[in-house]
Parts: C-alpha cells; sequence; structure tokens
C-alpha cells in the first residue's frame, strides 16, 4: 500500500532512486519482479537488522536550500526513497495505535482534519467563554532540537503497540545522519552536514517522533493545570483558560519543554481575547498581544473585520501567483499548478471560517479573479 499510493514526482536522495522506480520494478501483481525480495529487504529495515554503514547510508538526505520571501534560507531535505518507504509503511501500520496514544492533546498525527478540529474547537470554547485567552507558544528550531534520547524513552515506555517501533527508530536515531549539499553555482562540490539531534525532516515518521517527546510536556502540563485546554498541531500549541489561569500553566509547560530539549520563543508567541486583554495579565516579555485576532494554523480568528482583512491579503497572494504562472512558457504545466494548487488555500480558509458577508464578498472576487485568468490567459472556457 506505501508504494502504490507513493506520492508521485517525488525526488530522490542523495542516490537518485525515486519512488516510480520502485513501482515500476517491483509490482505484486507480477511474481517475476522480484517483489518478495523487495519486501523482506523492508522488513529487515524495519526491524533494525541493517549494520550501522548500511544506516547510515539510508539515513542519508539531500539537502536544497529555497530563499525565504522576507529573506534567509529554507533547508529542505529529501531522503533516501527506500528509507522513506518503510516509514511510510510503519506509519500506516502503526496509524491507529498513534491516533490513540497522542489524543486527546497532540492532533498533528495520525489525526484527519487536525487543523479544523482545533480551530473549530478554539471558536467553539471562546463563544461559550469569551472572557477567556488563548496563548500561542512558539517554539524555537523544535523538530531539530527535541531530545533523542526523551525521544526513545517515551517510545519504549508507551503503551499498545508502539514499542514495536523501537528497534527501527534506533538504528537511524542513535547515530548521526549526512546531509549532503550541492552548490547550485558549483555541482561538483559537495558540503557534508550532520543531524545529530532531534527528528530529520522528511522523514514520515518525523511528525510522530518529535510528538512523542513533546506530548511528555504536554500531558504533565494538563495534570497539573486542569483548568486548561492544550490543543496543539505537531510544535504549534495553545493555552486556553480564563486570564488568572492560562499565564502559570504557560510557565509551567515552558519548564517542562526545557526538561525535553525544548526552547520557548516569546518574541514570536502571542495571546489574545474575544473581551479584550486585561492589563493585569503579567505575560512574559516579547509576547505580542493582539486586540482584534490572531492566525492560528494559517486561518483567522477574531474580529470580522480582522478575519475579512486575513482572507482578503491571503487570497491576493494567490491571485498575483496565478498571473504569473504564464511566465513558465508550457501552459499545460502552468495549468497544472493552477489546478492542483491554485484552490488549496481558499478551500482551507472556506472549511476554517465562519461565512459572513464581508468574507463571502471576497470570495465572490476570488472566484471572478479565478475564471478571468483562465479565460484571458489559458483560453478556457466554463459553460
Amino acid at each position: 500500500m506505501a508504494l502504490t499510493h507513493s506520492p508521485c514526482l517525488s525526488s530522490g536522495g542523495p542516490s537518485g532512486m525515486v519512488f516510480e522506480l520502485l513501482r515500476d520494478c517491483f509490482t505484486l501483481e507480477d511474481p517475476t519482479s522480484g517483489f518478495d525480495l523487495l519486501f523482506e529487504l523492508c522488513t529487515h529495515i524495519a526491524q533494525g537488522r541493517v549494520s550501522p554503514s548500511m544506516a547510515y547510508l539510508l539515513g542519508a538526505s539531500r539537502l536544497l536550500a529555497l530563499e525565504k520571501p522576507l529573506g534567509g534560507l529554507r533547508p529542505i531535505a529529501v531522503g533516501e526513497v527506500l528509507y522513506r518507504l518503510v516509514a511510510r509503511t510503519l506509519g500506516f501500520q502503526f496509524r491507529e495505535a498513534l491516533a490513540d496514544h497522542f489524543s486527546p492533546l497532540q492532533f498533528g498525527v495520525a489525526t484527519r482534519g487536525g487543523c479544523e478540529t482545533i480551530i473549530h474547537g478554539l471558536r467553539a470554547t471562546l463563544d461559550l467563554h469569551p472572557d477567556w485567552v488563548v496563548l500561542q507558544v512558539d517554539i524555537r528550531n523544535a523538530f531539530n532540537t527535541v531530545s533523542r534520547e526523551v525521544l526513545f524513552r517515551e517510545l519504549r515506555a508507551a503503551t499498545g503497540s508502539l514499542d514495536q517501533l523501537f528497534p527501527f527508530v534506533r538504528s537511524f536515531y542513535a547515530r548521526r545522519s549526512p546531509f549532503y549539499f550541492s552548490h547550485c553555482s558549483r555541482e561538483d562540490e559537495v558540503t557534508l552536514f550532520s543531524s545529530e539531534s532531534g527528528t530529520r525532516q522528511g522523514d514520515p515518521l518525523g511528525g510522530a517522533l518529535f510528538a512523542l517527546a513533546h506530548l511528555r510536556a504536554l500531558r504533565t502540563t494538563a495534570s497539573e493545570h486542569p483548568l486548561c485546554l492544550f490543543p496543539s498541531l505537531a510544535d504549534d500549541t495553545h493555552i486556553v483558560g480564563h486570564p488568572e489561569a492560562v499565564v502559570p500553566a504557560f510557565h509551567t509547560l515552558e519548564g517542562h519543554l526545557s526538561a525535553v530539549g525544548l526552547t520557548v520563543q516569546p518574541t514570536k508567541c502571542a495571546a489574545w481575547s474575544p473581551s479584550g486583554l486585561s492589563s493585569s495579565l503579567s505575560l512574559p516579555p516579547g509576547f505580542s498581544l493582539s486586540s482584534a485576532g490572531l492566525r492560528v494554523l494559517g486561518t483567522p480568528i477574531g474580529s470580522d473585520s480582522f478575519q475579512a482583512s486575513f482572507v482578503r491579503d491571503a487570497l491576493e497572494v494567490d491571485v498575483s501567483t496565478g498571473h504569473q504562472l504564464p511566465l513558465l512558457g508550457d501552459p499545460q504545466i502552468a495549468f497544472g499548478l493552477l489546478s492542483r494548487c491554485y484552490a488549496q488555500r481558499p478551500g482551507y480558509l472556506l472549511r476554517t471560517t465562519p461565512p459572513s458577508l464581508a468574507l463571502m464578498s471576497t470570495y465572490a472576487w476570488f472566484d471572478d479573479t479565478l475564471l478571468h485568468i483562465c479565460r484571458h490567459t489559458y483560453g478556457i472556457r466554463f459553460l
């Protein structure tokens, strides 16, 4: 199943192998394709029965660097396909066990519609308690800094069948993994980096492994502060409760996060309340205090004007991108990007924002603009 449903056109790691190659060479329907040999090899990898040198090679990644819109570089790691195939397979096999383990605090692992669940839950809670406060907690470089030692302990102590993942995780995370970075201007020059802490980017199990260590801090804090809610998606944690309760809960969470190797970044934390924030709310220095609303998991929560402005700004970015697609030169590629990517953000915003006249007019403007791009740029006509 993991091989059949592997992502199309996904890039390969340092060896250059891609999922399409494995699908073409090894098929379950063709008894002569050698699928049994591939299955046996993947079973050995999943059980952690690989040598350290083989684990070093399979755990390697190709490193890319993309420029951020506001400056700086965003590293993108592409792991070896064979490792990703085994990790994806284990993710499928342990999906139910992962969902049971992380419920009800962590919605970022094996939870369908986790973002929507948190967003609508926050809206409903604040409708019932408009005097409550939402604190957004940001963690500095979370996935790369979480303690692997804590991760191993949590995995071995996990209930159910999750401890069966330990041999596989240990074989690839008990030692450093190489990242190979090729310079665009000098393709023959390769710089070697090492991943020695945290979870590896591009690992299909990376999110679940990070959440295992992160969950310890969440559970301990939630047990010590039962009057607060702590809905989290991966490293995006929200503390919801009465103003007198959320600040002590934050300080407790900060201490428990430190114990698993994670550091809070106050300058990227924020707070908001529908009834307004009281001057007596003593938040740590650096917290952003909003009077209109917050961006929560990519969607706005706040006043009608704040939500309408947020949605308009977000869709204007997509409109600008849509007008630039013809610059690619190939109409087929441009339309493929338009049809596959263009509707993702508005679709998500439609699912996560409440209907209002201001928002509906913004979505209508977006629809009209999309029709204009299709008609005048690509020559597409709709009945």
